[in-house]
């Protein structure tokens, strides 16, 4: 539920400052006969649309700059980028989550699971944020938002107090 409002925040965002991103809904370059000053226009109208490779998920690269909804993403590899699923984002060096970087994340071991979780080798996330105490080793997602360790249950990356993993279980109706 809340990674279709974040979407549909970021695509009316997208529709209503489709000027100011350097394209018109039909996708034309703005060029210097448009009504729009160079003032207006901001560093990505400056490349060529058509040089653009747009994931269709807030993250966009020319052959030298990686954006995210249009703000240019500092330090990030434009060789090596690649957009994941739920925001999250990826270059050779560093884990991104909507447009920012994630401190201290391995890029290497790097992947996204579902529900808006994801690990490395040796933390849990949630939505982009570190969750304390959790065993990377032995994280599983359940369903709907659920998952488990073997010492605790999670939902929507909140710890469950008093919840036994062993026996706790999700039941679809």
């Amino acid at each position: 539920m809340a990674l279709a409002w974040i979407y549909s925040v970021l695509l009316c965002f997208l529709i209503l400052n489709h000027k100011g991103l350097g394209f018109n809904a039909e996708r034309e370059q703005y060029d210097d006969d448009s009504e729009s000053s160079d003032d207006e226009q901001p560093e990505i109208a400056e490349r060529a649309w058509q040089n653009m490779d747009n994931f269709n998920s807030g993250y966009s690269k020319d052959s030298f700059n990686v954006y995210f909804m249009g703000q240019k993403i500092d330090g990030a590899s434009a060789m090596s980028f690649q957009p994941l699923t739920s925001g999250y984002a990826k270059d050779n060096w560093n884990v991104y989550y909507v447009g920012k970087k994630m401190p201290g994340v391995s890029a290497m071991s790097f992947q996204v699971l579902s529900y808006g979780y994801a690990k490395d080798n040796w933390n849990v996330y949630y939505m982009g944020r570190k969750m304390e105490g959790v065993s990377a080793m032995s994280f599983k997602i359940l369903s709907n938002g659920y998952a488990k360790d073997n010492w605790s249950v999670y939902y929507m990356g909140r710890k469950m107090e008093g919840v036994s993993p062993n026996s706790f279980s999700v039941n679809i109706f």
